[in-house]
């Protein structure tokens, strides 16, 4: 320990001195002034000062304020030994910096026991210090950090601005990251994607997942894939990249170049609504599916509704921060509230939810990232790039036994195959639908005889995919054939599928159409697409021309 004496007199700083070897502090240095003192203390830097206040050209007072100063945020105990008595040189003292005070002559047991208690203090401030730099480095390294992922975020996550007109859209985080996430990309055949979703929890960690899912949908917008195709990679993709207590709710939504006919897949968000331009509710898309992130492909469900908005009509999407907002009584907003705000408000933009939000709120603090979404159905950008056909014949086709029926999915590669070898990307999402719709009604309706009335409730939904994988898993012969042609005079491919099902009852495909048109899937979809939709041999085998 380093202890400065500052006295005038010999005599004083020879005791001093002395008293402080017999009490082992070794380390001492002696300045006969005020300015000898500054110089010797801005070299050796003191951890203690005894300090004359009578001094010659600059006084004890003096002297005290400026080692204060010269020590900074550490503490340096400046101990005044001092003649004086009146209680106006002793509060002096204090007031220019002194700790503590000894009168002369000193005793040396009580200076002693204060040197020793303000070297304790010292000590302390000395560590803390230490501490403070090192937090200051690791909250400035983290803010550093802070800034780099903000920057990848801001530029990785951003929404192209030419869907703005189309778009109302925000998203306001609890935190400084975002667990929301929205993406908008166009489709190849002049229409749009856009994606809502929600990590588990919000902030940093939970935003973390949005960087792979960005770039997975906007790699799958470009190719113009089905929002099967889609929400089956971000699945796979995010199935590998979470923990397992984390996981993604999302709804994708496609909307075609008219602006009026939309697809939409839910899992795990809340219910997409469409308002007609009174206000009242026209559509809600329900979750029918689980968050992305959780089920293996095998157990994943990716069917989509289908529907066809009027012009003028809003379709308004929201994350669970919005439902589960509590006002000051502790009442969450929930679904019901959502739509009076609608009701009341049928021109409603997103600075109103956000306006009704806080209003809602009251003194209560939010909890949760807030993200909303508008697209009022309108005509868009009409930019339709299918590509170039090939002038060339082109025809696959595809036999799967068991084996292959049981253990994959063909439709995938087919698509691929086909909009490559035509170098037709803008068709990929339409064909992709098309095919799905017929394999999985070979597969389900015709290869495992599944009734689709079952699906008419939300348990009898469930009870028919746990049947689907019962029937699937003990399957042990079947066979299904797809064949695709290209005819270039025509523009237009023929495509077959044949099944080695028992058929189907004469009036099944019209319950089994009315049944999967309230879903916006199946035989009715398909023919909104196709040119012709023939089923024969009792509905094993469909024969279907999709133009290009």
């Amino acid at each position: 320990m380093r202890i400065l004496v500052v006295d005038d007199d010999t005599l004083n700083r020879f005791l001093l001195v002395h008293m402080l070897e017999q009490q082992g502090y070794t380390d001492t240095f002696e300045a006969e002034d005020g300015v000898v003192a500054i110089e010797l203390a801005k070299r050796i830097e003191p951890d203690l000062v005894l300090l004359d206040v009578i001094m010659p050209e600059m006084d004890g007072y003096e002297v005290a304020t400026m080692l204060k100063k010269m020590a900074g945020d550490i503490y340096l105990p400046v101990i005044f030994i001092t003649a004086l008595e009146d209680e106006k040189s002793l509060a002096r003292c204090l007031e220019v910096g002194g700790d503590d005070f000894v009168s002369k002559p000193f005793d040396k047991v009580i200076l002693a026991a204060k040197i020793r208690a303000h070297a304790r203090t010292r000590l302390l401030s000395k560590k803390a210090y230490e501490q403070n730099k090192q937090l200051s480095f690791y909250r400035n390294a983290v803010e550093r950090e802070h800034k780099i992922v903000e920057h990848i975020f801001t530029n990785a996550l951003s929404v192209d601005k030419s869907f703005t007109r189309y778009l109302d859209y925000c998203l306001n985080p609890a935190s400084d990251f975002n667990g929301d996430l929205f993406l908008a990309s166009a489709s190849p055949t002049g229409g749009m994607y856009f994606l809502i979703g929600d990590f588990t929890g919000h902030g940093l960690a939970s935003a973390i997942g949005a960087l792979p899912v960005s770039q997975a949908f906007q790699a799958m917008s470009k190719k113009g894939l089905s929002l099967m195709e889609m929400a089956e990679t971000i699945n796979q993709t995010l199935l590998m990249l979470l923990p397992d207590d984390m996981f993604f709710a999302a709804a994708i939504v496609e909307i075609n170049n008219t602006g009026k006919q939309i697809d939409v897949w839910n899992g795990g968000m809340p219910s997409l609504l469409l308002q007609d331009p009174s206000g009242k509710i026209v559509k809600r898309f329900a979750s029918r599916h689980m968050s992305l992130g959780i089920l293996e492909n095998h157990e994943f469900a990716s069917e989509v509704e289908r529907y066809e908005m009027q012009f003028g009509n809003r379709l308004v999407a929201f994350s669970d921060g919005v439902v589960e907002l509590e006002n000051e009584q502790n009442e969450m907003l929930g679904d019901e509230g959502i739509e009076k705000w609608l009701n009341d408000q049928p021109d409603i933009n997103v600075e109103g939810f956000l306006s009704n939000a806080t209003k809602y709120l009251g003194s209560k603090q939010r909890n949760d990232d807030i993200t909303v979404v508008i697209f009022t159905s309108q005509p868009l950008e009409p930019v339709v790039n299918k590509g170039i056909a090939s002038k060339v014949p082109l025809k696959i086709v595809v036999e799967l036994d068991a084996k292959h029926i049981k253990s994959a999915d063909p439709i995938v590669d087919l698509v691929s195959v086909v909009t490559n070898q035509l170098g037709l990307y803008g068709i990929h999402s339409e064909l992709f639908t098309v095919l799905s719709e017929l394999y999985n009604n070979a597969l389900e309706h015709g290869v495992l005889e599944l009734d689709s009335t079952l699906k008419q409730s939300d348990d009898g939904f469930f009870a028919y995919f746990t049947l689907r994988e019962e029937k699937l898993s003990a399957l042990e012969s079947a066979s299904i054939v797809i064949s695709a042609e290209y005819r270039p005079d025509e523009n237009a491919l023929s495509i077959r599928i044949k099944d080695s099902g028992t058929g189907f009852k004469q009036d099944y495909m019209s319950k089994l159409e009315n049944v999967e048109k309230s879903y916006g899937r199946g035989i009715s979809l398909v023919k909104e697409l196709c040119e012709s939709v023939e089923y024969t041999n009792k509905g094993n085998t469909v024969d279907v021309v999709f133009k290009i």
